[in-house]
């Protein structure tokens, strides 16, 4: 299976980094403890933070604001990770979702960094990131009728032509949500300035080493950019 990025992206955005982890063998159906723990703790520390900066105004999130605005998505929508600190920050407790979702959850809001991720059993033929022609696929999570995406956003999008997220990680599609049953999955971590490779990659670091020690199985971490837009590896 192939992982790549359209070279177009790079055109616009010459120093995206994205932290890649695939995960197999993971036992995600059993609900852990510890997880939600670990997450109360992360609410905590955030809620701690934006006490008195708004969650607009840090740079890893007035950041994605600008990319959004840069490839025509629209003033009014939000990165995930400005939505999942906005909640937050005004005394929210995410619900738990599965271990695996609630993992990535908590390493969003530790490194307020965008996270996503898909059943990898569910992605039909390679994953590329590029911009959507508007002919593709896209049901979102729990919708019934297809909305696809407009012309020029960017998507996470398959062999079928399904979207698998829309404008970058803006909302994920019902085709390749995570579940209790995953046991294999790819999860991806977008860094764009101020936030540089290295953070990426460490928040990646976390990611699999919270994944492993609670769900097992074995990961293995990529990082895509424009001098490694492609990487391959065994579905």
């Amino acid at each position: 299976m192939k992982f790549t990025v359209s070279p177009n992206v790079f055109e616009i955005f010459p120093e995206l980094q994205i932290a890649v982890a695939v995960f197999k063998g993971i036992d995600n159906s059993k609900a852990v403890p510890k997880i939600a723990e670990l997450l109360r703790s992360e609410e905590m520390f955030c809620r701690s933070i934006f006490s008195e900066l708004k969650v607009s105004e840090h740079p890893n999130i007035q950041n994605w604001r600008k990319a959004y605005t840069k490839f025509g998505a629209g003033s009014h929508y939000r990165s995930s990770v400005e939505a999942l600190t906005k909640r937050v920050s005004k005394g929210e407790s995410l619900p738990s979702i599965n271990n695996l979702v609630d993992i990535y959850n908590l390493v969003s809001l530790k490194h307020l960094l965008p996270v996503g991720g898909e059943d990898l059993k569910k992605i039909k033929g390679d994953l590329t990131l590029t911009f959507a022609t508007g002919e593709e696929k896209f049901h979102a999570i729990y919708a019934e009728e297809n909305d696809p995406p407009l012309k020029g956003e960017i998507v996470y999008v398959d062999d079928n032509k399904d979207v698998l997220c829309r404008r970058f990680n803006w909302r994920e599609a019902e085709k390749s949500k995570i579940t209790e049953e995953t046991t294999k999955a790819i999860i991806y971590i977008e860094g764009i300035p101020p936030v540089n490779a290295i953070e990426t990659k460490e928040a990646a670091q976390d990611l699999a080493a919270y994944v492993e020690k609670f769900c097992g199985g074995s990961a293995e971490l990529f990082l895509v950019n424009k001098n490694f837009p492609i990487f391959n590896f065994t579905k």
